[in-house]
Parts: C-alpha cells; sequence; structure tokens
C-alpha cells in the first residue's frame, strides 16, 4: 500500500488562489517581508493547510532560508540524578515555539573520563542556529573552544560573563537568606556546601558556590558573629544511600540554623535531623537555594530562595534569537535576577 503524496506550498497556494511567496509568508511570517497580508488571508491559508494535511518539509525549509530553525540546549553537567529547574528549558522552549523554531536537546553522558571524547555529534554538525548552555560547572567552559570553532551563536545560561548570560545575583540571595536567619533570632548559623568524591574542589566548581558563600559571610561579619564553612562529601546527589557522616552531623548541630548550597542538600539535612530526633526548626533551622522540585516536595514547607527559572529561560531564549539575526559576533549585555525569599515552616 503506498503513502498518499505529502502535501506541498503550491497545493495550498492553488486551493487558496494564491502565490506560493504568499502561502509561505502566512504560514511562516517574515518581519522584512514585503508580502503584507489581512487577518482573513491567513486565517484561509492554515484552514487549507490543515484541511490538506500539510507538514512542511525542514530540510527544504533549511535549505531556502539557510537557516535550521533550531535553537540548541545544551545541559552541561552528568550524573543520572543532576536535574535542572525545569523553569530553564520551558523559558527557551516557548520562546522558540513562538519563533516557529525547534529544540534540540543535548546532554553529556551520565559519567565520561574525557570530555574531549564525550562531546556531542552537534559541536561537529553545524546544524542549529544557536545554542543555550545550561551550565552548573566549569564543563561549560571545557567545551566552550569548540563552540566557538563551530562559530555558534552562544548564550550562556547560570553563568556569570559579562556578555551574552542570564544568571543569578547569588551573593545578593547568599546575603538575603543570612538577613533572615538573624532576624529570626538565629546566631549560630553555617553554611553547607556538596562536593562529589572526586569531584572538584569548591574554588573550581560552579561561581553560585563560592558566591552564595560569600553573600553569607558578609552578613555574618556585618552582625558581628563569626561564619562557619562546612563540606559535605558524598557520592551522588542523592541517593537512597547518600547520607550526612557522623563527624559531619556533629558539626552540624554545634548550630541552630543551616544554610544548604541547595535544597536537595537541606532535604538531606532534613531527614539527618527526622532520624536523630531533632525538631525542625525549634532545635534546628534549615534553609537552601533553588525553589524547586526538590523543596516542594520536600518533608515540609522548606525555606528556600527561589531562582525565576522559567523567566530566565525565556530571556535566554530571546537573546539566543538576537543573536540568530545579529551574527555570532553580536554582543549582548548580560541580565542578572534575583531570586525569591520563599518562607516555609523549616525556619
Amino acid at each position: 500500500m503506498s503513502l498518499p503524496r505529502r502535501a506541498t506550498i503550491k497545493d495550498i497556494a492553488h486551493a487558496a488562489g494564491l502565490s506560493t511567496a504568499a502561502v509561505s509568508q502566512a504560514l511562516r511570517p517574515h518581519p522584512t517581508s514585503n508580502i503584507k497580508l489581512q487577518k482573513e488571508t491567513i486565517d484561509k491559508v492554515k484552514r487549507i493547510a490543515g484541511e490538506l494535511n500539510y507538514q512542511p518539509h525542514a530540510g527544504a525549509r533549511s535549505i531556502r532560508s539557510n537557516s535550521f530553525d533550531t535553537i540548541g540546549y545544551f545541559t552541561a553537567k552528568t550524573g543520572l540524578f543532576a536535574n535542572s529547574p525545569t523553569g530553564y528549558l520551558a523559558g527557551v522552549h516557548d520562546i522558540a515555539e513562538g519563533q516557529g523554531s525547534r529544540i534540540t536537546l543535548i546532554r553529556l553522558p551520565v559519567s565520561i573520563d574525557d570530555i574531549s571524547k564525550a562531546m556531542p555529534t552537534v559541536f561537529s554538525e553545524r546544524n542549529l542556529d544557536a545554542l543555550v548552555i545550561e551550565s552548573y560547572s566549569n564543563l561549560a567552559r571545557q567545551i566552550y573552544e569548540r563552540v566557538v570553532a563551530a562559530r555558534l551563536p552562544v548564550i550562556f545560561l547560570n553563568d556569570r560573563h559579562e556578555t551574552n548570560s542570564v544568571y543569578v545575583e547569588d551573593q545578593w540571595a547568599g546575603a538575603e537568606l543570612t538577613r533572615h536567619l538573624l532576624g529570626k533570632g538565629y546566631r549560630k548559623i553555617c553554611f553547607l556546601h556538596r562536593q562529589l568524591e572526586g569531584g572538584a574542589p569548591i574554588k573550581k566548581m560552579h561561581h553560585s558556590a563560592a558566591d552564595r558563600e560569600a553573600g553569607y559571610r558578609k552578613e555574618m561579619r556585618k552582625a558581628k558573629l563569626e561564619p562557619t564553612i562546612l563540606a559535605v562529601v558524598t557520592k551522588a546527589v542523592i541517593g537512597a544511600d547518600v547520607e550526612l557522616t557522623a563527624e559531619v552531623w556533629k558539626e552540624i548541630r554545634r548550630h541552630d540554623a543551616v544554610i544548604a548550597y541547595d535544597d536537595d542538600l537541606a532535604n538531606m539535612v532534613g531527614r539527618a535531623a527526622y532520624n536523630h530526633r531533632v525538631r525542625v526548626p525549634r532545635d534546628l533551622a534549615i534553609a537552601g537555594f533553588n525553589g524547586d522540585y526538590a523543596s516542594l516536595s520536600a518533608w515540609q514547607q522548606l525555606t528556600t530562595m527561589q531562582i525565576p527559572s522559567y523567566e530566565m529561560g525565556k530571556k535566554a531564549g530571546e537573546m539566543a534569537f538576537k543573536l540568530v539575526k545579529g551574527g555570532p559576533e553580536t554582543v549582548l549585555p548580560s541580565v542578572a535576577y534575583r531570586p525569591t525569599l520563599i518562607l516555609g515552616k523549616t525556619t
């Protein structure tokens, strides 16, 4: 049984009594086109396209327009349970959808020994109009030369650069969360980092680690209190067997409040408190960062700094399309976002 012939723009033009150029403009408007159409005409073309089950041929369209109509979205992190705030991708997607473009999702293998041998093929096959890199570590910097060599317009998301990036004001956020705890009367407040076994030291991790700590230190010293920094070393971010060591828990109990680097780590402290019958927040206050899935599914409402990930994703998407229009040499001022303090029942 042979498949029915695929409908083309010519078929739609014949049925609508219009030129193929007019049909193309109706289905995929170009702001610089000289063809101006009434809404009734556009609606008619779309109706006929639907009746004919018209499906645009992406390859042919790319050849005609010298554009792939595709934005790459690269999450520069590894690990099976290393999840990202869902708003980042959703925001970029919605902007791309509004532009009539697709998104190609790119990531690295769960575990890698040599990043140079694990580079996604998209970096050697130039089939993207622009690339949004969601960054959490120095992995983004390791692949930067490959991106430059491919002459891809790039926007960094969750990574601080002077230009072409969208990032969080983490130092302000660390200070804001510390001010909240000080205002509640807590004085013995510690800041908790996470390090993976065999991973990079804190000073070489994503800049948010040092920035959040810096904000915490600033407010503690302003209050004439001694800052305390603790590091939790685990083999994974989360897991049934990922727990605080007895030594770290002993150090935490010297304090009346904990600021965890992220909500996953805050939940781990909460689990340890439950196991040791320590009441939260009466005996120990707990606060985290991100305000995404981990905080929303915590054992109780978690106090956290909620990152506006959807708005940041939309901004990154808008900037990516500006680069598409301007070319890979286009320079855009970076945009910083401040998280929102979410008051839960853990402080």
